[in-house]
């Protein structure tokens, strides 16, 4: 063995794949593990690789997240449990949200694990318990192999690598430290999706037909563009077929429009002809749009608690198309790939247009349904949600991506016209605080054309704002607006939202009327943490300021700036306003409706 180290070995192999597949840039922490392979790509100039450090596993995790959205793939490397255990959260919202990520962990030798398993020593990074690591991740990938044998690697990494292709998903590598230099056989053909090499009979054609059905049938509609549009680049192909029912189908100005969800914002460009706004489809919103003789298509679309307010929406109004299959109705056509269905629609209406074209109308949006701010508000405003998002509108750019985190900032954000094609990053279906700041990174690294702008609330801040180091140390422009309120605002208005209602109710219990102790949020100079990380550190609380503040960004735009926004506590989005009066907590217990229906 000592003798053949310079021999193709498994590191090398692992190295050929990812290239092969179109990897270019890897986001982790450094661990001993793993170095094998990372000095294997480093040793190659040719390699298109590109090996970013990070200031810990989770931002590491979130930025290959973001990348991967926009590029297709990414990958993650790590060091045995302390590094991975780490991932847990941020692989199981790549899983969830569908992007597909490598994980790839270093593990200890051979020898290290049968002294561990005999013996009864314990290693740095071990706990006993036999595969921890990869006994975690498999409920969370679609593929995870644990490599210890050279002559099986080749077969190991392939497949793991052929699932993540076909379902474009997360899968997890685990590495014994002994085998990256251990030699093994090159790669052999190319590597690509399994998503049709099967003998199941497609039902696309049969759900195409069912759709067009309906819609003659409710000829008042409007699309849904769903988020596997972008994962799997069907923006176009969609629009196509919104061309052709509105060339050929639609009354006289009455043309078919779409909305987007939180999930799915941006994956057309918001600034297009027949984008009609970025809406919660609850089933009430629904009934409201669609009437009785209108219909919801969903093209790509999934029923993700924020997109419908974790509701089931499924109706005879409406049509769902994601995840392999689609629903017409009450109707399931299953084995369905979105791409074929999309060009049965095409079909199947081209020819109706020959024949006798339909009539079909476009439906709208109300002002309600909605629910954005609509005054513009002065310079002398304090600062609030709807007013700061108003300004975002006015200032957001076609060189810009806007990535948003979980709570009031991604409700107050829907109503921002996003003016380029995947200008919008979200985690909005996992949810998980502390997203956006390291996401921000990643989309940096895969638009490096494009500038970064970030708002996440202070206490999603206070999980990775580690990741402005990430920023100023790449070199980066990106923009981080922080929204401080002091509180955990979302985690209170589900819990009790009496504190947001303007007046508050007058409860007995003292407890219902302010903001929970365990929702306020230790109190940080933000502006001041750029002295630190590197970047321009501002703070405003008034219109005025951020104006300038937005005026001096665009000014340097080769620094990264991060803007504490300070607001008062009890703000809230117009969305939440509207509904925080009529709304009951989960532990609201003196409100005459609670417990919430439909909650419990």
């Amino acid at each position: 063995m000592n003798n053949v180290i310079n021999d193709y070995c498994v590191a090398d192999y692992l190295k050929a794949r990812l290239e092969e597949i179109g990897v270019e840039q890897m986001f982790g922490v450094a661990g001993n593990y793993t170095a094998a392979l990372l000095d294997t790509i480093l040793a190659d100039d040719n390699s298109p690789i590109n090996i970013s450090g990070n200031a810990n596993e989770i931002c590491a995790g979130f930025a290959a997240d973001a990348y991967a959205r926009l590029k297709g793939v990414s990958a993650l490397y790590v060091t045995y449990s302390v590094g991975a255990f780490s991932l847990l959260n941020t692989i199981a919202g790549s899983f969830v949200e569908q992007v597909p990520v490598i994980l790839i962990n270093g593990a200890p030798t051979n020898k290290e694990d049968q002294i561990s398993k005999q013996a009864g020593l314990l290693y740095s990074h071990t706990t006993g318990y036999d595969f921890v690591d990869i006994h975690m991740f498999k409920p969370i990938t679609v593929a995870a192999e644990r490599i210890t044998n050279a002559q099986q690697a080749p077969y190991q990494i392939d497949s793991a690598i052929t699932a993540m292709l076909t379902q474009k998903r997360p899968i997890y590598f685990e590495v014994a430290e002994d085998v990256w230099r251990t030699p093994c056989a090159k790669p052999t053909g190319k590597l690509s999706s399994g998503a049709e090499a099967t003998i199941t009979v497609s039902e696309a054609s049969n759900a195409a037909q069912a759709t067009v059905e309906l819609m003659l049938s409710k000829p008042n509609s409007i699309f849904w563009a769903g988020i596997e549009l972008q994962r799997y680049g069907l923006q176009d192909k969609f629009l196509t077929l919104l061309d052709i029912l509105n060339r050929s189908h639609t009354l006289p100005n009455q043309h078919i429009h779409f909305v987007t969800t939180a999930l799915s914002k941006s994956v057309i460009e918001e600034t297009h002809p027949w984008f009609e706004g970025c809406v919660t489809l609850k089933n009430e919103e629904i009934t409201d749009l669609v009437g009785e003789d209108g219909a919801l298509i969903g093209i790509g679309a999934w029923t993700t608690g924020k997109d419908t307010g974790n509701e089931d929406i499924r109706s005879d109004k409406t049509v769902l198309a994601a995840h392999g299959g689609v629903f017409v109705g009450a109707n399931f056509y299953p084995s369905v790939q979105l791409d074929q269905y999309l060009d049965a629609l095409i079909d199947k209406f081209t020819e109706l247009a020959k024949a006798e074209p339909a009539k079909l109308a476009g439906l709208r949006l109300t002002k309600q349904l909605m629910k954005t701010a609509s005054l513009a508000p002065n310079s002398d405003s304090t600062l609030g949600y709807d007013n700061f998002f108003h300004a975002m509108s006015q200032w957001i750019s076609e060189d810009d991506v806007m990535i948003v985190d979980a709570g009031f900032p991604l409700i107050g954000a829907q109503g921002v016209k996003i003016p380029s094609r995947n200008g919008f990053v979200a985690q909005a279906a996992w949810l998980s605080i502390g997203y956006s700041v390291p996401a921000g990174t990643g989309v940096k690294c895969a638009f490096p054309d494009k500038r970064s702008i970030v708002v996440v609330g202070d206490g999603a801040f206070h999980e990775t704002c580690q990741a402005v180091a990430d920023q100023h140390t790449y070199g980066q422009n990106t923009v981080v607006f922080v929204i401080a309120n002091g509180i955990y605002g979302i985690e209170q208005y589900l819990v009790n939202p009496n504190p947001f209602r303007t007046p508050p109710v007058d409860y007995d219990d003292k407890l219902l009327d302010d903001v929970y102790a365990y929702n306020e949020l230790p109190s940080w100079n933000i502006s001041k943490l750029t002295d630190a990380f590197g970047g321009v550190g501002r703070k405003v609380s008034h219109m005025g300021e951020l104006m300038a503040v937005m005026e001096e960004i665009r000014c340097n735009p080769e620094s990264n700036f991060l803007v504490e926004v300070v607001i008062p506590k009890e703000n809230v989005p117009l969305s939440i306003a509207q509904e925080a009066g009529s709304a009951v907590g989960e532990d609201e217990i003196e409100n005459p409706n609670w417990p919430p229906a439909g909650k419990f």
